[in-house]
């Protein structure tokens, strides 16, 4: 039903989305982090990692005793929040929204309104 809202493009998703997304933000005693859905993980313009399995757990409840995770620093492309619309990343630790001051002229609509 995403096309009612219009949202007809698929988005690209240029990582394991089974991984665990976080964002990172700055604070006095360093970076947190915080889990974060996949659409909204590449949007972040700010520090980014995945953390998943080294390898798939066999089966069983033993099997997932004892998994081994490793965590990646991810720096691929950023997008526009819903879009496909590449951005250039400036680490500026906020979600890139769709409309922004600088965007404004491709968004207009009749009546230029916004």
């Amino acid at each position: 039903m995403g096309e009612k809202r219009g949202n007809l493009v698929k988005l690209i998703y240029d990582f394991d989305t089974s991984n665990m997304c976080e964002i990172g933000m700055t604070t006095e005693k360093g970076i947190k982090w915080y889990r974060v859905t996949a659409k909204r993980f590449r949007s972040w313009d700010g520090p980014r990692r995945l953390t998943g399995p080294k390898e798939q757990p066999g089966h069983g409840v033993k099997a997932f005793q004892n998994i081994e995770m490793k965590t990646v620093e991810y720096n691929g492309p950023l997008y526009l929040y819903e879009t496909n619309i590449e951005k250039v990343f400036k680490g500026e630790e906020k979600y890139i929204e769709t409309i922004t001051e600088t965007d404004e002229e491709v968004y207009v609509r009749r009546g230029n309104r916004l």
